[in-house]
């Protein structure tokens, strides 16, 4: 009986100078698959969150532009309408010269909206709101009509 325990001792003592021929544990080639999987999903990950990112950016550079495009219609209905084709109306709702109010910059954004106003033409205005769209990296628009009655 004293010597099954010594045995047993001996052999689960993992300081013991004599190692038994199988050894458990993860091979170099095991390891770097598991690093190759988890370096997979990782680049996966990050590419469908950097498009995430992108189609988030576009879609809040053209809602600002839509603002801005609709402000413009609005301050054309309260007005009855443009005296200068190519003019446009500031923030106070006076209308301006084209020079003074057809670019603005919306906080947040980094984009630099230019608008423009023409018109009437059979008693329809053409509204355009023209940047450079940073998440397509090209030049994107927005487009409305009004028809003053």
């Amino acid at each position: 009986m004293l010597k099954i325990f010594q045995r047993n001792r001996r052999g689960s003592n993992p300081g013991s100078a004599r190692l038994g021929l199988r050894q458990e544990g993860d091979t170099i080639v095991e390891v770097l698959i598991a690093i190759a999987i988890v370096s997979l999903i990782l680049t996966a990950a990050y590419v469908i969150s950097n498009k995430n990112t992108l189609a988030i950016q576009g879609n809040q550079e053209r809602i600002q532009a839509q603002h801005l495009v609709e402000a413009q219609i609005e301050a054309l209905r309260a007005q009855g309408g443009l005296n200068t084709s190519g003019d446009c109306f500031g923030d106070d709702g006076s209308e301006q010269a084209s020079t003074n109010c057809n670019t603005f910059s919306q906080p947040g954004s980094g984009a630099v909206y230019t608008v423009s106003v023409s018109g009437p033409v059979a008693n329809v205005y053409t509204v355009k709101a023209t940047w450079a769209a940073l998440a397509s990296k090209g030049t994107a628009n927005v487009t409305m009509y009004y028809r003053l009655n």
